[in-house]
């Protein structure tokens, strides 16, 4: 496991860890007994020799050492078994377990005869300090002892039972329980923040990823006068989408031919979504590739299909799937049912014969982006597509332990967008992929530091929002 794969499995615990309002309690507690136990010793300590209130050597340098020795034991056997990390072995701590124990034996004798030690007079003081000493000890290791979950130790050192235990939390939560609108509005804002004075997002390929924008403000209802404020260096401005169209239309009115690539016909289908009018120089464009599509069969286009990687998105991802947008905005019904039918044909033979069939030569990696998206296509276009139940159950035990598909952010947008039609708000596997997307948003509110893959996380969980909402009602 690579170290940013750890970090993210680690985030995403941690961040479902907060749904539960009893952890908290229980770290607050713990945290209390500790630090009463140190200010404790830090008193023990601090007293000078010879004074009224002074312990014995013997109290000060071996036995309350001892108990502080207890108590390292007891903070690493708490984060072992809450954050799972095996950090001794489990033969060395058997062997701590035993001189912790030995250790609360020495306290009581302490507390209990404590003349047998000492070399002045003991006061009523430092026998309470000591009684107090020893009750803190005794609460914390009642706690801890109550805290654990009863398992065999080979299950508690693992990220199976980590997530098999958050699994049990999910179930009895429901989706609208999960921070779903607070990060779908955090994200929604830093997008608005980052658009450019020229009316562009993103700095990689601008014209790529404004569209990705445009897609996703449509769908959210937005149009070109819906406005928002932003704070310039010259003081507050009213923003809107005019000026992103504006630029993409001039960019695609001053191409004399287009390129049969996936990029361009994806800008020009989100500007149509505001325009439609955007095609009507374009029809012979859209004719060339009808026919082009015509010479396929079946088995060759799906061929075409498996070269593709969910790694490289805006260069990879089948036109054809974007093309179904295209001829569904412009009502090229010939072109749509020529395309609802490759797409069931590649959906059928991929559960038929296996997702392995499909995996890259060059990654390994099942595309299960790639199939998700034409389940999603069919969908947005109306058709309903065969074999959904078993694309769905295929589909769902692909998905990773901390709820990701291919520890991906674009491709588990994608399932969460293509399972949703078929799946309920009460769906552990979409409650899972939602709190793996929640987990890795950054302070910012963006996925990836990227825009296009923050778009789609935000249509994803614009769908688990709708649902968490059809749930509450």
């Amino acid at each position: 496991m690579t170290h940013e794969t750890y970090r993210i499995y680690t985030r995403v615990l941690k961040f479902g860890q907060k749904i539960g309002i009893r952890r908290i309690f229980e770290t607050i507690l713990f945290g209390l007994t500790i630090f009463a136990i140190t200010l404790v010793y830090f008193f023990i300590m601090t007293r000078p020799e010879g004074s009224q209130h002074a312990f014995s050597p013997a109290g000060k340098y071996i036995f309350f050492p001892i108990g502080i020795f207890m108590e390292i034991a007891l903070i690493l056997s708490y984060i072992e078994a809450h954050y799972h990390l095996d950090i001794f072995g489990e033969n060395t701590n058997k062997f701590l377990a035993i001189l912790s124990f030995i250790s609360l034996v020495v306290i009581v004798l302490y507390a209990t005869i404590p003349g047998l030690y000492a070399l002045v007079e003991i006061s009523g003081l430092n026998i309470s300090l000591v009684v107090l000493f020893f009750l803190l000890s005794v609460i914390e290791t009642a706690y801890f002892l109550y805290s654990n979950p009863r398992v065999e130790k080979s299950e508690v050192f693992g990220l199976e039972y980590q997530f098999s235990q958050l699994e049990e939390t999910l179930k009895s939560k429901k989706l609208g329980d999960l921070p779903i609108n607070k990060a779908f509005d955090k994200g929604i804002n830093a997008l608005k923040r980052r658009i450019n004075e020229e009316g562009y997002w993103g700095d990689i390929n601008p014209v790529y990823e404004t569209a990705t924008v445009l897609e996703l403000f449509y769908s959210l209802g937005y149009n070109l006068d819906t406005e928002w404020i932003m704070s310039t260096n010259e003081g507050k401005v009213a923003v809107t989408l005019r000026k992103p169209i504006e630029n993409l239309s001039a960019i695609i009115e001053t191409l004399e031919t287009l390129e049969l690539s996936y990029e361009q016909f994806y800008v020009m289908y989100a500007v149509s979504l505001f325009d439609p009018t955007i095609f009507d120089k374009r029809v012979s464009d859209i004719e060339e590739f009808r026919d082009s599509i015509f010479e396929d069969t079946e088995w060759d286009f799906i061929n075409k299909l498996n070269r593709f990687t969910s790694n490289l998105r805006s260069r990879t991802t089948p036109q054809h799937v974007v093309m179904s947008y295209v001829a569904d905005v412009t009502g090229n019904i010939k072109l749509l049912d020529r395309l609802a039918k490759l797409f069931s044909a590649c959906i059928e033979i991929a559960v038929k014969r296996g997702y392995a069939r499909f995996s890259t030569s060059q990654t390994g990696k099942t595309p299960i982006e790639m199939f998700a998206r034409l389940m999603l296509a069919l969908h947005d276009m109306r058709r309903a597509p065969t074999k959904r139940q078993q694309f769905t159950q295929a589909i769902g035990g692909t998905q990773f332990i901390e709820g990701s598909w291919s520890g991906n952010i674009g491709t588990t947008g994608y399932v969460i967008q293509a399972l949703a039609p078929s799946e309920t708000a009460d769906s552990l596997i979409l409650k899972k992929a939602a709190l793996y997307l929640l987990a890795i948003q950054d302070k910012g509110g963006l996925w990836g530091a990227n825009i296009e893959e923050t778009t789609i996380a935000l249509r994803a969980l614009s769908v688990l929002k709708k649902m968490a909402e059809q749930e509450a009602a």
